[in-house]
């Protein structure tokens, strides 16, 4: 029976496109060189040349003795010359076969721009969410969008087991924070005259710097308490971690 001290064996799905992707891994190398867990590969569907984030990350995995498994689905969706609807689930397949010599207890997909329904099927899966269990769905730039454009005071970040409907998995843990605290009211001032150029502002750069060092606290103790059986997969609890962080 696998105890208290059990060092959790960890695979890694990413995309690998800058900083946020990268931070996030690097948080994981943290907790590998504490021997929390043991990252036995990272996949990336980008390959070496494809694009300068990508090969950063590529780079940093390597020097620092992570296996890399890299299949590209761009260049995948151009040979097989297809809308990527139609090839998902056989991408998902290939995949698979590829991470298939590697025994883990879950997978953290932390930056991965792909929604892989198939891999769901066969491991436990981890996936961030930029905002609280209850915030703006999809990506991290329509979620600031949303949280500005709704005024919000608070926002957060999520962790939840992924599941082959998008979103939908039960959330294994949370921070939130606030958005709208003294710091940040002149960049709220500022975005009253500029509705139309949202993306581009100051507020919506300050909350993503929040975001991303969110990411990378809450995803390194969510890690943590797993590798402690705080937290289970098998039988998740939403957890708030926000006084941990």
């Amino acid at each position: 029976m696998k105890g208290l001290n059990y060092r959790k064996s960890v695979g890694w799905l990413s995309t690998g496109n800058g900083e946020g992707s990268l931070g996030l891994l690097k948080k994981g190398i943290e907790l590998v060189n504490n021997e929390s867990i043991d990252i036995k590969y990272v996949f990336l569907n980008r390959e070496i040349g494809e694009k300068k984030g990508s090969d950063e990350y590529i780079n940093y995995a390597k020097n620092n003795n992570v296996p890399v498994i890299s299949y590209s689905s761009q260049k995948y969706k151009k040979r097989k010359g297809s809308e990527w609807k139609d090839l998902r689930i056989n991408y998902d397949k290939e995949v698979l076969n590829k991470i298939s010599n590697y025994q883990v207890d879950f997978i953290v997909a932390a930056g991965y721009m792909l929604f892989s329904p198939e891999i769901c099927k066969h491991h436990k899966i981890i996936n961030i969410h930029p905002a609280l269990p209850d915030g703006p769905d999809g990506t991290w730039k329509n979620v600031i969008l949303e949280l500005i454009k709704s005024k919000s005071s608070y926002s957060g970040v999520s962790i939840h087991i992924m599941t082959p409907e998008l979103d939908s998995g039960p959330t294994l843990s949370f921070v939130r924070f606030p958005i709208k605290h003294k710091g940040l009211l002149r960049y709220w001032d500022e975005i009253e005259n500029i509705d139309d150029q949202i993306i581009n502002s100051n507020l919506f750069k300050k909350i993503r710097e929040i975001i991303i060092i969110n990411e990378r606290l809450l995803l390194k103790e969510t890690l943590h308490m797993l590798s402690t059986n705080q937290l289970q997969i098998e039988n998740p609890v939403e957890t708030d971690l926000s006084r941990n962080i």
